[in-house]
């Protein structure tokens, strides 16, 4: 049975952990609400899902995040006393139930128990589908060489138990790898621990990875396990490490080099069994160099190096993940979208995407929400405005003695001659909008320019004056 556990303030899982292990449950935790998304997009649905619901997130942000998936399994949402925005419309969900959180281990324990009783099914969990031999995620998508070699380099990652590093930009699914090589290895049935060092102040980073005893600083009223006690003979995945400070980094360094580490406010080392996995958006070996990260720990992170390819790298796999994050947006959204015109999915190619698949995934879903129609086109891309950052080469080389004007209608006149009289393209490629360009050539089929600065003999179509829309 696969379990997933939410819990953002880390109150629930060190209670829960240990007897969900005993009952052999393979258990993901998570303590976001962009994880709790990830890992059910990435794995598909929990058989049952255990969501600790504090007051700094509402039972709306809950079923949104689960909105694909929240009829799937069972999801057992434990609340505290008072009123939660959105709580009657989770309730009323089918498969999902509310209970006050239980203030005891053991009507903790007795509540959890009923939820697993209640989510046992007789059908197999579900598994990530199978990828070039690997399990991979369903959400490793595209048949590029740079993404075909980063999968077979997590293959060979995931069958030893080396500590692994993955770089490479924001968005770029450097935590679908993490999963990729947790779930391809032989600790795929213990668990997996996702910290992101940005989501943490730095006051309490030292508590989230070893935890802390109760007294041992202001605020502590009761023992804590840290991510390395949760992640004990599984995987640890701890995302933009280069956002440690250097005295962590140190206190990190002799957790690995000793396999102990000693809680916050105590002095008994505790023995840890895990594979560590670390992420980063910066070249650690410049920080190294600038001194903001040490070389020793660089050097016990980095045994396996892996590389994620930005998306303007891949260009060829933005039609199968537009494909993708269509269908799975038409379906959350209960929208009818039966594709996407060529002119838009053309402007998608065209474009750098800075923010990589994360900002290619919300900018469709920006046009499933916002398209009328059946099929997507450019009017509802959020990029409608900005122009593709690949300059269009018309080979073409102006005299002088020309004014301004002369050559700015040579110039757009040879692009709609290169794009094939396509003004939409033109128009974004130009950084001008398609009614301007219209005019412009309007003014142009009036004759507005003087005859030496008339395309004649150079191959300009004389239909791209026209004003036909």
């Amino acid at each position: 049975m696969r379990t997933l556990v939410f819990d953002e303030s880390l109150d629930i899982s060190p209670r829960i952990h240990g007897f969900l292990a005993a009952r052999e449950a393979e258990t993901t935790f998570v303590c976001s609400p962009y994880e709790l998304r990830l890992a059910e997009a990435s794995h598909g649905p929990a058989d049952l899902r255990i969501i600790n619901l504090t007051e700094n997130l509402s039972a709306w942000e809950i079923s949104r995040q689960l909105r694909d998936s929240i009829n799937r399994g069972f999801t057992l949402v434990l609340v505290a006393d008072g009123a939660n925005p959105g709580l009657e419309h989770l309730s009323g969900l089918p498969g999902v139930e509310c209970v006050q959180r239980p203030r005891t281990q053991a009507d903790l324990e007795t509540v959890v128990s009923q939820a697993l009783a209640r989510a046992r099914s007789p059908l197999p969990a579900a598994r990530p589908e199978r990828h070039g031999g690997a399990g991979f995620s369903t959400e490793i998508i595209g048949q590029s060489p740079q993404l075909r070699e980063v999968l077979a380099r997590i293959e060979k990652v995931a069958a030893g138990d080396a500590n692994a590093c993955i770089v490479g930009e924001s968005g770029t699914g450097k935590e679908l790898i993490a999963r990729a090589i947790h779930y391809n290895s032989a600790r795929r049935d213990r668990p997996l621990i996702t910290l992101d060092c940005t989501a943490v102040p730095e006051g309490l980073m030292e508590s989230h990875l070893f935890g802390h005893l109760r007294g041992s600083f202001t605020g502590a009223v009761e023992h804590r396990d840290g991510v390395f006690s949760l992640a004990h003979t599984g995987t640890l995945f701890i995302d933009e490490i280069s956002e440690l400070s250097l005295p962590l980094q140190a206190k990190l360094l002799r957790v690995i080099q000793t396999r102990e580490f000693v809680k916050v406010g105590g002095t008994k080392p505790i023995r840890t069994d895990i594979r560590l996995i670390t992420a980063s958006n910066k070249d650690l070996r410049k920080a190294v160099e600038q001194g903001t990260f040490r070389g020793d720990l660089y050097y016990r992170i980095a045994v396996v190096m892996v590389q994620t390819p930005p998306l303007r790298e891949r260009r060829e796999d933005i039609p199968a993940l537009v494909d993708h994050f269509l269908t799975k947006f038409s379906a959350s959204h209960r929208k009818r979208i039966r594709g996407i015109t060529r002119e838009a999915l053309e402007l998608l190619t065209l474009y750098h995407w800075p923010g990589n698949v994360r900002q290619l995934e919300n900018c469709i879903e920006q046009a499933v929400v916002l398209c009328e129609s059946d099929m997507i086109d450019v009017d509802v891309l959020p990029l409608a405005d900005t122009a593709p950052k690949r300059p269009v080469d018309t080979g073409l080389v102006m005299r002088s003695g020309l004014s301004l004007r002369e050559v700015e209608q040579r110039y757009i006149l040879r692009t709609l001659q290169e794009l094939g009289g396509n003004r939409t393209r033109a128009a974004r490629i130009l950084g001008i909008s398609l009614r301007c360009l219209q005019y412009k050539l309007k003014a142009y089929a009036e004759g507005g320019a003087d005859q030496d600065a008339q395309p004649s003999g150079d191959g300009e179509p004389r239909h791209l004056l026209g004003v036909r829309p």
